[in-house]
């Protein structure tokens, strides 16, 4: 018998953890995936998004485990704009100052457009966590930019350079020799693209070093991708670039029709048992919200065709809130993150209340749950197991 075929349409960490559990439970996986979304601009922080929420199971730390980008656990951060903060854990490139507390730790003045370490030490030194812990940040010049133009280009592009070995080594030689008298180092978000470049950097030192949050597009969401698309290599899932039109039943089968507006492929469509739809919420134009300014219609839809309902606390999610359509001045902004695709607990798509067999929701593309990279992988592990065959 041969391996059922499932595809996953989005790349985000929801569509990872599916495409992971899929490809261990013995799937022929298709992953398809056009532009950026949410995991790609991620800060580097992982939250769980519901208080007191329960540690993930076996399957999350494993998938955190096989990805080898995240460490998960109770981590302190400190953002690039001087608050720190609780996470459910962090990129491993990130500093975590919980077992700095009450240490002295050096911020790294680089002279970069983007990074004001002046304003960043005083602010981290007045936060409650400093205060109560004893713990003190200090202002230490490093001379990281070798030309003009790195005061300008974006973190991106700046951690992308300490990637190479040479220029690696020559920045931990700066920590060495100006950090003396310290007990770690807190730089902006430099630290490479890929997920090893902070753990030889800290071999090559004699103190913790780490990264602040990063900034939207920056060195997070690209060691993220790295560490994806390393992920899908050794597992063998299959990637497909390219924008979804339309998803569609066909017997007993799932079809996934590609946009006709988009760049041309060797295929039109995919055929598969089942798909997982990771496709994002709002904020990754996983679900667009519409304005018809000749009828003052507004209302959320997916940018694909696809036969699932939309939902916004409990409601349909295409229209309510007034007469003329979802409402953001009654509902608030906190409306953007709520709706989503309706789903059961499973992850199984719902349209009208009726379950469809074979189609599965995950991350933030599900209606009313939180928006956060701890409930993007359960959720598209729970989506995933879903999708494999019963039995």
């Amino acid at each position: 018998m041969s391996a059922p075929h499932v595809v996953v349409v989005g790349a985000g960490v929801a569509g990872t953890a599916a495409a992971w559990v899929l490809a261990r439970g013995g799937a022929r996986v298709s992953v398809i995936h056009d532009r950026a979304g949410s995991s790609a601009l991620a800060s580097g922080a992982v939250d769980a998004g519901v208080a007191g929420a329960n540690e993930p199971d076996a399957d999350a730390r494993a998938f955190t485990d096989a990805l080898g980008l995240w460490k998960l656990g109770k981590t302190t951060l400190a953002t690039r704009e001087g608050v720190v903060r609780e996470a459910f854990g962090a990129d491993r490139a990130l500093l975590d100052l919980e077992p700095l507390a009450g240490k002295h730790i050096a911020v790294a003045d680089v002279p970069r457009d983007d990074w004001d370490a002046p304003l960043l030490v005083p602010a981290l030194s007045a936060s409650p966590w400093a205060e109560r812990s004893g713990t003190r940040f200090s202002l230490v010049a490093v001379s990281a930019l070798r030309r003009g133009h790195e005061r300008r280009i974006t973190s991106h592009d700046f951690a992308r350079l300490h990637d190479d070995p040479e220029r690696l080594d020559a920045l931990a030689k700066l920590l060495e020799e100006a950090g003396r008298g310290h007990d770690a180092w807190l730089t902006g978000p430099w630290l490479g693209t890929v997920t090893d470049t902070a753990s030889r950097l800290r071999r090559a030192t004699s103190r913790p070093v780490g990264e602040t949050t990063s900034f939207v597009g920056g060195a997070a969401g690209a060691r993220f991708e790295n560490a994806r698309d390393a992920l899908f290599a050794a597992r063998s899932i299959e990637t497909v670039r390219g924008r979804v039109g339309a998803i569609a039943a066909r017997g007993e089968s799932w079809v996934v029709r590609f946009d006709a507006s988009g760049d041309r492929r060797e295929r039109d469509e995919i055929e598969a048992a089942a798909v997982v739809m990771a496709t994002g919420g709002v904020a990754a134009g996983g679900i667009a919200f519409v304005w018809d300014p000749e009828h003052g219609a507004r209302g959320f839809r997916l940018p694909f065709d696809a036969p699932v309902g939309l939902a916004l606390d409990g409601e349909p999610g295409d229209g309510g809130g007034s007469l003329y359509g979802a409402s953001l001045e009654l509902g608030g902004l906190g409306v953007l993150e709520r709706v989503g695709i309706d789903a059961n607990v499973s992850g199984t798509a719902r349209c009208a209340g009726e379950t469809l067999k074979g189609l599965y929701v995950a991350g933030d593309a599900v209606a009313a749950r939180p928006r956060t990279a701890l409930e993007a992988i359960e959720s598209g592990i729970r989506a995933g197991r879903g999708a494999l065959p019963k039995g």
